[in-house]
C-alpha cells in the first residue's frame, strides 16, 4: 500500500553503541563479547560451546559491565559497541592472518576458528600490531556471517 501522508521515521545518529537487555542471571563484563540468544531474544556473553546461528548471534563487545544475575529477562540492559576497529588478541593469529573472518570461541576469546558453527563470527583482520594483537572491525548483527 502507498503513503497517502506525510510518514516520520526514527534515524539513530549513533550506530556504534546501542542499548540491549540483558537475560535473566546473566552477567556481562565491560569488554565481553555479547550475543543475544535468538530463542528469548535477550543479551547474554557468549559462552564456548553454545552453537551460533541457531541459538546465538553476535551483538556486541561491551562497552559496560550489566549485572543481572539476580533479576529476570529485561531487567537490566547494557551498552554495546556494534561497530569499528579494536585493538584484540587472536589465538594462535599471526601477521599472515589479515583479512581473515574472526570468531568468538567465549566472552573473551578470539579465534580464526569457525569451529564447526561453535563459535559465532564477530568481524575481521584488519590489521597486525604485534605478537598475537590485531586491530579487529566488528561486525554486528546487520553484517552477521555475510562477509
Amino acid at each position: 500500500m502507498a503513503l497517502t501522508a506525510n510518514a516520520e521515521v526514527d534515524h539513530y545518529v549513533d550506530q556504534e553503541i546501542r542499548s540491549v537487555l540483558v537475560k535473566g542471571a546473566a552477567h556481562i563484563y565491560k569488554g565481553a563479547f555479547v550475543v543475544i540468544e535468538e530463542a528469548s531474544g535477550y543479551a547474554k556473553p557468549f559462552v564456548a560451546g553454545a552453537t551460533a546461528g541457531t541459538v546465538n548471534f553476535f551483538v556486541g563487545l561491551a562497552y559496560e559491565e550489566a549485572d543481572n544475575s539476580a533479576g529476570v529477562n529485561g531487567d537490566v540492559s547494557v551498552r554495546v559497541l556494534t561497530q569499528g576497529d579494536y585493538g584484540l588478541s587472536i589465538t594462535g593469529g599471526t601477521i599472515a592472518d589479515l583479512g581473515k573472518k574472526v570468531y568468538a570461541s567465549a566472552d573473551d576469546t578470539l579465534s580464526l576458528s569457525a569451529a564447526a558453527g561453535n563459535n559465532v563470527f564477530v568481524g575481521r583482520v584488519q590489521d597486525w600490531i604485534s605478537g598475537t594483537e590485531f586491530v579487529i572491525r566488528l561486525h554486528g548483527v546487520a553484517d552477521a556471517d555475510a562477509v
